[in-house]
């Protein structure tokens, strides 16, 4: 029997959809209807490309058709997301805009194709022969006690931690599979850019994925598990874990697109070969947080597809006493990501999404590496200089020393297949505390932000799972949570929205609300959190409109630093995807807006509101009295200046799952042509715009469009001025 995890808010939203459909009233389609506010990416992007979440395949067409033009480069049918080539002529800023603008039917999400640059090594030692003695020369084994550790009985049956049975992701460059020390260590793996034109994209094991240019897979490749006792070269941590080949790098970067694609394709078992990873890690990273490579993380975390709800059924196979193909997850992956090089103290994705063991670089002096990034997320450290490692074969020289926190993420990775051997159904947070736990600390005493927990020990790690299984000691079940963010009229979802959890006044976790208003927070310390929402109000997410472009978290300063507080969370141990601790945020907005003109003629602030009687939309004046808020009174302009307003009393803008709002200005009475200016209030920040001018005779359909293209044709000062307020 399959599983399903029943979102409740995609009921709310389709029930509404079913009777919300907007009425003839709606202004027409018309050239000026591509107009749209870009959205501002500050980290760095495909500027051709974008990312689109999708309900039906059927779908992207409406999506191309409102981006002009443009092609599907290629779908992930399993997460429903695709990767959009824009038309000539359109970047990603513009057209994330127009997709947010034009209520694209089917549209999930629309975000940047977010890029990952290639890791650069932070420094090289000698090359070493390959008939060396090069074990002996693994100072990064030694100070981890590897030779001991792997040593260690821990079932009490005389089996030696080794990594035996344990699949290790490798997303990267792409791997040498030819290197000697690499020789039997692979299964199929798979091919997310298409650069080297296998069929079907599947790599096949002993495969040279490394174009002839890339080292750097090939290095992390055997951190991790490289071939031990075979009398070549050196051994990785888990010497005898099998090695997936994830390849996602073509050029300089990767993509968010890319990576999503090979985790996906990688835990649902794409070629059919009945093999999935058991452990990823990932040696890259840069800024940006995307929605699609959040869902492929989430999935692989939890053991169900988080955007259908179904169990991935290879996971739901008996694993740790489970009962195979009950719907319930039986094992998951642990994934382990780098910090990153940056020498800051800083964020970067995907080692900032929640669940993952972000791993720190050490030195030989057991100290934090100067370049190792910081930062509140990190969970633990592995030594990351001047790390001897398989080269390819192809460079003649077959063995290197290089320095980064990519070379510390397989170390960590080669510690959690040791994990893994003996306890395969342990969850990504279980595994996480084992490594915490068992981990040396450095630096100033308990957690900081340089080393994490410490430097992993694989002696002392592999004892504590001699002591799990014998009974002695026990493992820390770990939490999941979801944050719903909704408007308090109708529940609309409110997507995009940052959602922090918080102690101590400290952010612990980060996870943005996808399409359905929910922020999805897995693996993560159970505890009492505060919740505190950021993000673009409603207005801007959902509806193309003239309102400023403000975040609910913006005080009357404009002050973005501070969220909306809006309730606590206790998450519990051993929730799951499937039934996990949730809380509802519902926001309200407070709206004011002022038409002011100076001429004696008669005009009418006219705001576009949803009836819901009707099913549909109309425009309100003064005249005709509002739905949702309060005009001051009908100004005919016989006294100038003259001005009206109109108070929302709403507890939010009610605009349903399908709807628009707008301001604009009726001159259908005006005897003559007039200047105006439209001032907005909006949680408390002031923006005035104008002077507008207006025809007399105008109706509020024709005058919005003709307001937008007033403003844009004014130049980037005004529509940069609103994205930067």
């Amino acid at each position: 029997m399959m599983k399903r995890i029943h979102w409740t808010l995609i009921l709310a939203a389709g029930l509404l959809a079913a009777c919300s459909a907007p009425s003839a009233t709606r202004p027409k389609a018309g050239p000026d209807r591509t107009l749209a506010r870009p959205v501002a990416i500050t980290a760095d992007h495909a500027p051709d490309q974008i990312v689109v979440g999708y309900r039906d395949p059927a779908d992207l067409d409406a999506v191309l058709k409102a981006l002009g033009g443009g092609r599907v480069l290629k779908r992930i049918d399993a997460l429903k997301a695709a990767l959009v080539e824009l038309p000539a002529g359109l970047d990603a800023s513009h057209a994330l805009g127009r997709l947010r603008g034009n209520k694209v039917p089917g549209l999930r999400y629309a975000q940047p194709n977010f890029k990952h640059p290639l890791p650069k090594p932070q420094g090289a030692a000698a090359v070493q022969s390959l008939n060396d003695p090069l074990e002996a020369q693994k100072w990064d084994h030694d100070v981890m006690q590897a030779a001991a550790a792997w040593a260690t009985d821990v079932d009490g049956a005389g089996t030696q931690p080794d990594g035996t049975g344990v699949v290790i992701g490798v997303v990267d460059t792409g791997i040498d599979g030819t290197h000697p020390d690499l020789t039997g260590a692979f299964v199929n793996g798979y091919d997310a850019t298409g650069c080297l034109g296998l069929p079907n994209d599947v790599i096949p094991p002993g495969y040279d994925a490394s174009q002839g240019q890339f080292i750097h897979g090939t290095h992390v490749a055997g951190i991790a598990a490289a071939r031990g006792n075979n009398g070549l070269g050196v051994a990785g941590v888990a010497y005898n874990a099998t090695l997936m080949d994830l390849k996602v790098f073509c050029g300089q970067f990767a993509s968010d697109f890319a990576i999503a694609d090979a985790i996906t394709a990688a835990i649902t078992d794409a070629d059919g070969d009945g093999v999935v990873p058991d452990v990823i890690t990932m040696s890259l990273g840069g800024k940006g947080y995307g929605q699609v490579l959040k869902n492929a993380i989430d999935s692989a975390l939890t053991g169900y597809n988080v955007v259908t709800g179904d169990v991935l059924t290879h996971y739901d196979d008996g694993t740790a006493g489970g009962t195979a193909g009950d719907g319930v997850p039986d094992r998951t992956v642990t994934i382990t990501v780098a910090m990153g090089n940056s020498y800051q103290d800083e964020v970067e994705y995907p080692a900032g999404y929640p669940g993952i063991i972000a791993v720190g670089a050490t030195n030989a002096r057991d100290e934090k590496a100067d370049f190792s990034t910081s930062g509140a997320h990190i969970s633990v450290s592995a030594p990351g200089v001047d790390i001897l490692s398989t080269w390819p074969t192809w460079t003649g020289q077959f063995y290197y020393r290089i320095s980064g926190t990519s070379m510390a993420t397989p170390e960590v990775a080669g510690a959690v297949a040791l994990v893994k051997q003996f306890l395969p159904g342990a969850s990504a947070y279980e595994v996480r505390r084992l490594l915490e736990a068992t981990a040396d600390d450095l630096g100033p005493a308990g957690f900081d932000r340089g080393t994490g927990w410490g430097r992993i020990n694989l002696k002392k790690l592999v004892d504590q799972v001699h002591d799990v299984l014998a009974g002695t000691a026990g493992t820390e079940a770990g939490g999941t949570a979801v944050v719903t963010v909704a408007t308090q009229n109708y529940g609309v979802p409110v997507p995009y929205s940052d959602v922090q959890l918080l102690q101590g006044g400290v952010v612990k976790y980060l996870a943005k609300t996808n399409d359905n208003g929910q922020a999805i927070f897995t693996q993560i310390a159970p505890g009492t959190y505060d919740v505190m929402v950021a993000g673009e109000d409603v207005t801007d997410a959902n509806a193309w409109a003239l309102w400023p472009f403000e975040r609910v978290s913006w005080d009357a300063d404009g002050d973005p630093s501070n969220g909306v507080t809006l309730g606590t969370l206790a998450v519990n141990p051993g929730g799951t995807l499937a039934a996990p601790d949730a809380l509802t945020a519902t926001l309200n907005s407070t709206v004011k807006v002022t038409l002011e003109w100076d001429t004696g003629t008669d005009l009418d602030l006219a705001i576009w509101e949803y009836n819901p009687s009707a099913s549909g939309f109309q425009w309100s004046t003064a005249k005709t009295g509002g739905l949702w808020g309060t005009f001051s009174g009908d100004a005919d302009g016989s006294s100038t200046p003259a001005s009206e307003s109109y108070t929302l009393n709403a507890t939010h803008l009610p605009t349903p799952a399908v709807g628009y709002y707008r301001i604009s200005v009726d001159a259908t009475n005006a005897t003559s042509d007039a200047y105006a200016t439209l001032t907005l209030t909006m949680n408390g920040v002031t923006k005035s715009f104008g002077p507008i001018p207006i025809a007399a005779g105008s109706d509020p359909s024709t005058n919005f469009w003709n307001i937008l293209t007033a403003l844009l044709d004014a130049g980037a000062g005004f529509w940069n001025a609103a994205v930067a307020y």
